[in-house]
C-alpha cells in the first residue's frame, strides 16, 4: 500500500488540509477509497507524526486483509465461501462486527443486515456496473438473507451459515469498525488531535483542530457532491453519511443509489441523506445506515410496547450514549430544495453553524 502526504480533494474537512492550519495531511487507498489522516503537529516532531502515519495505514492494510470482500484470502471471502458448508474461524475483529450487526438486525427488524451480499451482487453494486433484477431473482436471493442465518460460536471464535446462499458484506459497517481502530491507534501515539477519513462518508476526530474549539464540517448535498448544503461543528467523535450520491448508478434513463432496503431487497430512496454523529463510527454507520432506510420513523417509537425509538434502543445496544441524527429531504419549498430535520439522543454531537 503507497502512502504520502498530499493536498486535499474532499469537501468534508478541506480547510483544514491547507499548510498554515496546523495539520499535517497523510493519505492512502484502501477499503474501496481513499483514506486520509489529518493529523496535529503539537509537541511532535516531522518523523513522529509520519512514523504514527505509517503504523496507522500498516494497521488499515491488516484489517483489510482480513475483511475485504474484494480479498479471497480474506476472512469475510472465506466465510462467504464455505459457511454453508462447515464452521469457518475467524479473528475477534470480524468476531466484533458480525455480534454488533446481529444486535443492529435484531432491534431494526431487519433494516441493518449485512447478509445481502448476493442481493447487492444482484443489482451490480459491487462491480459498479449496474443491472435490475427480475422480480423472480429479487424473491429467490430474500431467502438468503437474515442474521438469524449466522451462527456464531464465540468460544470456537467460529462462523457458519445455516442455509446455502447466504454472503455478507460489510459496506455499512466496516468502514466505521476500521475507522475506530486507526484512531485509537493514533490516540494511542499522543497525536493530540486529529481526524480519520474513510472516503466522504466516514470521519472520526479526536482533540481540537488548532486555534478552534470543533472540528467544522461542510456536509455534501445529497444530490450534487459538489455542492455544500451547510456546516455543523462537531465534538470529538464519529460522523457517518449515507446517502444516494454517495455511488449512485445510472441504468437507462433510471438512477439508482447504492443502498438496499434488506427487507425488500430493493434500493431505497425514503428520505436524500442521512447524517450521524455518535461516539464510535462503528455506531454512527449503523444508525446512519438505519435511518436512510427507515427515515423518520426510525426516530418514532415503533409500538405501543416500545417507549423509545429503534435509534435510541440500536444506541444502547450497541454501548453507545449519545447520538446526533440530521436526515435530508427533497423538498422544492425549501431553500436549496432540501429540507432539513434535525434530532439530538442525548447531548447534542453537532451544531449547524449560520451560513
Amino acid at each position: 500500500m503507497s502512502w504520502e502526504s498530499a493536498p486535499d480533494d474532499s469537501p468534508l474537512l478541506e480547510s483544514y488540509s491547507r499548510p498554515e492550519s496546523g495539520l499535517e495531511r497523510f493519505e492512502a487507498p484502501g477499503l474501496g477509497t481513499l483514506n486520509a489522516l489529518l493529523l496535529s503537529r503539537e509537541g511532535r516532531t516531522d518523523d513522529e507524526i509520519r512514523s504514527a502515519a505509517q503504523e496507522a495505514f500498516s494497521r488499515l492494510e491488516s484489517l483489510e486483509e482480513k475483511l475485504s470482500k474484494f480479498r479471497p484470502e480474506s476472512e469475510i471471502s472465506l466465510l462467504n465461501s464455505l459457511g454453508a458448508d462447515r464452521a469457518v474461524h475467524v479473528g475477534p475483529e470480524l468476531l466484533t462486527i458480525l455480534r454488533a450487526s446481529r444486535q443492529a438486525w435484531e432491534i431494526t427488524g431487519g433494516a441493518f443486515d449485512p447478509t445481502i451480499g448476493r442481493l447487492m451482487r444482484a443489482w451490480g453494486l459491487v462491480d459498479m456496473e449496474g443491472r435490475v433484477p427480475d422480480e423472480a431473482e429479487i424473491d429467490s436471493l430474500l431467502v438468503t438473507r437474515g442474521m438469524d442465518l449466522v451462527e456464531v460460536d464465540d468460544a470456537q471464535s467460529t462462523v457458519r451459515f445455516t442455509r446455502p446462499g447466504v454472503s455478507i458484506d460489510l459496506g455499512a459497517i466496516g468502514k466505521g469498525f476500521i475507522a475506530d481502530r486507526l484512531a485509537e491507534l493514533l490516540r494511542d501515539a499522543e497525536i493530540a488531535s486529529g481526524a480519520v477519513l474513510s472516503g466522504s462518508s466516514t470521519i472520526v476526530a479526536w482533540g481540537s483542530p488548532p486555534e478552534d474549539e470543533r472540528w467544522r464540517v461542510d456536509l455534501v448535498h445529497p444530490n450534487d457532491r459538489g455542492e455544500s448544503v451547510g456546516e455543523i461543528a462537531i465534538e470529538p467523535g464519529a460522523l457517518s453519511t449515507s446517502g444516494i450520491a454517495e455511488r449512485a448508478l445510472r441504468i437507462g434513463t433510471e438512477t439508482i443509489g447504492h443502498i438496499l432496503d434488506p427487507r425488500t431487497g430493493r434500493p431505497i430512496e425514503t428520505i436524500s441523506g442521512a447524517t450521524v454523529w455518535s461516539e464510535s463510527a462503528l455506531v454512527a454507520d449503523v444508525l446512519s445506515t438505519t435511518c436512510f432506510v427507515l427515515g423518520s420513523s426510525a426516530l418514532d417509537a415503533s409500538s405501543s410496547t416500545e417507549t423509545t425509538c429503534v435509534a435510541s434502543r440500536l444506541l444502547d445496544s450497541i454501548g453507545a450514549s449519545r447520538g446526533s441524527i440530521l436526515l435530508l429531504d427533497n423538498d422544492e419549498s425549501s431553500w436549496g430544495g432540501l429540507r432539513k430535520r434535525m434530532w439530538h439522543l442525548g447531548e447534542a454531537g453537532f451544531r449547524e453553524l449560520a451560513s
